[in-house]
C-alpha cells in the first residue's frame, strides 16, 4: 500500500537574484524540473506526493500535515550553517517523520572543519586542515605544506570554489582567504590540497549501510585530474563528465566504499548521504566532505549509479524512501 509522502525543497525560482550576494548564491537550489521527476518516481511507487516546498511553506502549513506518512527532504534553506537543520527540527518538533538525516547531522556536516574533526577522530582520512579569516596570524603554518585550497567552510555545490582557490604561497593564501571570508561572511576551510583523482560515493541504509558503486569525476577529459578541481562553473558547461563504473582496480574500490561508509557512521548519517573523496597521485584516498543532500536530479550521478547497480533511476529513489520507512517502521518489501 503506498504512503502520503510530502515533499520539502527550495527553489531557485523562488529566489531571484539579489544584490550584495555572490553570484551563486543560490546554487544548491533545485530546479522545478529536479523537483517534477522526484515527485513522479515516488507516484511511480504508488505513493501520494503532497508538494510542500520551502521552510516557510512547512511552517505555514503546519495545520494541514497530519496525514503525512513521512516527508522526503531535500531543502537546503538559507541562512547560516543552521539552515540545513531547519527542516528536519521543525518536522522533529510537529512529530512527522522524514527521509535523511537530522537536524544535528545536517548542521555537523555542513561545517566542514567540524565534520572533518569527527572523521579524524574516528580514524577517517581526511586532508590537513585549518580555519582563517582575514584576521588569521598567517605566520605558523610549519605543519601544513603548499599548495593548499580555500573554500567557504559552510557551503556547498562548490560555492566560493574557482581556479583561484588553488594557492601555492603565503600572499595567493591571504588574499584568497580575505575575498571570501568578506564575501561568504563565514570563515574559509584551507586545506592541503590532494593531487590526483577525484570520486563519489552514494551511501543507502541505516543498521547496515552500504557504499554504491563509486562515480568517477573526468574533467576536460582527464581522469588524472592533477591540479584540476571541481568548481559551479565547470557545471555550467561540459568540462564535467561522471564515469561509472569508475575505472580503478576492485580494491580500490572496495576501499572508496568502506571509506564512505565510515565517514556516513561518524557523523550519523540516516538514510542516504553521499562521500566526496580525493585520491592521491599514490592512490591513497582522501574524504573531503560528506553531504547528507546529495541532489536528487537525474543530470546528476543518481541515474548512472542507478544503472551500475542493476535498477532504475526512480527505482533508486524508491529505495531511498523505502529505507527511511523501514527504520520508522512502516516498511515494506518492493522488488525495483
Amino acid at each position: 500500500m503506498g504512503k502520503t509522502i510530502g515533499f520539502t525543497y527550495d527553489l531557485k525560482s523562488d529566489h531571484p537574484p539579489v544584490a550584495g550576494v555572490p553570484s551563486d548564491h543560490f546554487a544548491e537550489l533545485d530546479h522545478e524540473a529536479t523537483i517534477q521527476e522526484i515527485a513522479e518516481a515516488l507516484e511511480s511507487g504508488g505513493h501520494k506526493v503532497v508538494r510542500i516546498g520551502n521552510v516557510g511553506n512547512l511552517l505555514s502549513r503546519a495545520r494541514e500535515l497530519e496525514g503525512i506518512d513521512i516527508v522526503l527532504n531535500i531543502c537546503e534553506g538559507l541562512g547560516n550553517r543552521n539552515r540545513e537543520s531547519q527542516v528536519p527540527v521543525i518536522l522533529d518538533i510537529l512529530g512527522i517523520p522524514y527521509a535523511g538525516s537530522d537536524g544535528l547531522t545536517m548542521g555537523l556536516t555542513l561545517d566542514k572543519a567540524m565534520a572533518k574533526k569527527v572523521f579524524l577522530s574516528e580514524g577517517v582520512s581526511t586532508p590537513k586542515f585549518f580555519l582563517a579569516d582575514e584576521h588569521y596570524d598567517f605566520n605558523n603554518l610549519d605543519s601544513m605544506r603548499f599548495p593548499f585550497i580555500v573554500k567557504p567552510n559552510h557551503e556547498g555545490s562548490s560555492k566560493g570554489v574557482s581556479e583561484d582557490s588553488i594557492v601555492s604561497d603565503r600572499t595567493a593564501l591571504e588574499r584568497q582567504v580575505r575575498g571570501l571570508s568578506r564575501l561568504y561572511r563565514q570563515p574559509a576551510l584551507v586545506e592541503e590540497f590532494v593531487r590526483g583523482g577525484e570520486f563519489t560515493v552514494l551511501v543507502i541504509g541505516n543498521k547496515e549501510p552500504r557504499g554504491l558503486m563509486p562515480v568517477q569525476i573526468q574533467i576536460t577529459g582527464r581522469l588524472q585530474l592533477g591540479d584540476l578541481i571541481y568548481t559551479s562553473r565547470r557545471l555550467e558547461g561540459d568540462d564535467v563528465v561522471y564515469v561509472c563504473p569508475p575505472k580503478i582496480d576492485e580494491a580500490l574500490r572496495r576501499q572508496l566504499c568502506d571509506m564512505a561508509v565510515r565517514a556516513y557512521k561518524a557523523v550519523g548519517c540516516l538514510d542516504f548521504g553521499r562521500v566526496d573523496f580525493r585520491v592521491d597521485e599514490s592512490g591513497r584516498p582522501y574524504v573531503l566532505e560528506l553531504n547528507p543532500l546529495p541532489s536528487l536530479s537525474s543530470a546528476d550521478v543518481f541515474p548512472l549509479i542507478a544503472q551500475a547497480e542493476g535498477m532504475t533511476y526512480k527505482g533508486l529513489i524508491l529505495k531511498i524512501i523505502d529505507t527511511a520507512l523501514e527504520r520508522i517502521g512502516q516498511g515494506k518489501d518492493r522488488q525495483n
